[in-house]
C-alpha cells in the first residue's frame, strides 16, 4: 500500500453553505492534494548535514572559479561509489550481515544488507539502496565495482551508476552551494559550476585542518553541518579519509607550508590505516601530536549509537577498499 496520503480540501460557496441539496455537487469540486509523509519525515530530520558525503568530496576537487574537476583525476570515480556505500551506513540503511562467519574474510569481502530501505531524499542513494535491496547479498568491493561499471558480469552491468559527478554538481547547484556557468574548451561548450556559497567550502576546510593541523580536534557547525548530526566526528574522518583517496585532499592543504603539508598527509595515511580496520585502532601513536582528542571523541560518539557496530563495519570495509585502491583500479 502506498505510503501516500490523501488531504481533502473542501472548497464550498457562501451561497451554497444552506442549501443541503447543494452537498453532491460541492463533493465532486473536492481537490485532493497528496501529503507523503515519509518526505516530511526526511526534511525534519536534523540528524544528517545537508551535504552528503559525495558532494563535500565533489565540493573539494572543484575549483572555486573553474567550477570543474581535474581532468586527470582516475580516482574519484570510484571512491564517489565507495561513498555512497559509507552514506548508507550512517545513515543507518545498510550494514554488514551478522554472521560470526564473517570474520574469515577480509572486510571488503564481507556481504552488505539492507536494514532501512526507506527513502533518504538523495537520488544516489536512494537508487543505490533500491539496487542492493532487489538483489541478493553482495561484498562490499563488488557492491562498488558494480556501481562503478567495473564488472565482468553481464547481467549487472546496468547497475553502474552514470554521471555521477555531474549530478552531484547539480545537486550541490539545488542547494545553493555551486552555480551552473556554460565555458567554451576550444571545441565545445561545456557547464561548469563555479563556487557560489564559499562559506560552505570554508568550513568544510576548517574540519579538515583541525583533525589534520590542530593539535585538538574541535569541530564547528553551520546551517550545512548542525550539531544535532550523528557520527560527527567520525563523518570527519570519513570525509578525511575519502578525499585523500579521491586525490582532492591537497586541494585544501596546498595553502600550509611544505613541513605542516607534509605532517598532515601523513596524518590523512595514518587514519586510513587505523580506520580501515574494524574495530577501529584507536591508539595514540607516540609521535602524534595532531587532533590527540580525536580517538576519546571517536570512542564517545560509538557508546552514544549502539547497536551500529555492523553499520561502522560497512567504513572499514570501504577504507580497507581504498588502502587497495591501486591495485584495484
Amino acid at each position: 500500500m502506498s505510503g501516500v496520503q490523501r488531504r481533502r480540501i473542501n472548497r464550498i460557496s457562501n451561497e451554497d453553505e444552506s442549501d443541503h441539496s447543494d452537498n453532491d455537487q460541492s463533493r465532486s469540486n473536492v481537490s485532493k492534494v497528496a501529503f507523503d509523509p515519509e518526505e516530511a519525515k526526511i526534511k525534519d530530520d536534523v540528524s544528517v548535514p545537508k551535504l552528503t558525503l559525495m558532494e563535500e568530496v565533489v565540493l573539494l576537487g572543484l575549483g572555486d572559479s573553474e567550477g570543474y574537476l581535474s581532468f586527470w583525476n582516475d580516482n574519484i570515480s570510484y571512491v564517489l561509489r565507495g561513498c555512497i556505500l559509507i552514506e548508507l551506513a550512517l545513515r543507518g540503511k545498510i550494514r554488514i550481515i551478522d554472521d560470526s562467519a564473517r570474520k574469515s574474510f577480509d572486510l571488503s569481502e564481507r556481504l552488505i544488507e539492507v536494514i532501512d530501505a526507506s527513502k533518504t531524499g538523495e537520488v544516489l542513494l536512494d537508487e543505490t539502496l533500491q539496487l542492493m535491496k532487489n538483489d541478493e547479498p553482495q561484498s562490499i568491493v563488488s557492491w562498488i565495482d558494480l556501481l562503478s561499471g567495473e564488472t565482468w558480469n553481464f547481467f549487472k552491468v546496468n547497475y553502474q551508476l552514470k554521471q555521477v559527478r555531474e549530478r552531484l554538481s547539480k545537486g550541490l547547484v539545488d542547494k545553493g552551494v555551486l552555480r551552473t556557468e556554460m565555458k567554451n574548451f576550444f571545441l565545445f561548450d561545456m557547464a561548469t559550476h563555479p563556487v557560489a556559497d564559499s562559506s560552505c567550502k570554508e568550513s568544510l576546510k576548517r574540519r579538515i585542518m583541525s583533525t589534520l593541523v590542530d593539535r585538538t580536534l574541535s569541530l564547528q557547525y553551520n546551517e550545512y553541518f548542525p550539531e544535532s548530526t550523528t557520527f560527527k566526528v567520525i563523518r570527519t574522518v570519513s570525509l578525511i579519509i575519502t578525499a585523500y583517496s579521491a586525490n582532492v585532499l591537497e586541494n585544501v592543504l596546498n595553502t600550509l607550508e611544505y613541513e605542516k603539508r607534509d605532517k598532515a598527509l601523513s596524518r590523512a595515511e595514518n587514519l586510513l590505516n587505523n580506520f580501515g580496520n574494524y574495530p577501529f585502532k584507536l591508539v595514540n601513536e607516540p609521535d602524534n601530536r595532531i587532533s590527540i582528542n580525536l580517538n576519546q571523541l571517536v570512542e564517545d560518539e560509538i557508546k552514544a549509537n549502539p547497536k551500529t557496530a555492523l553499520q561502522l563495519e560497512v567504513l572499514a570495509g570501504v577504507f580497507d577498499v581504498f588502502a587497495k585502491m591501486d591495485v584495484i583500479i
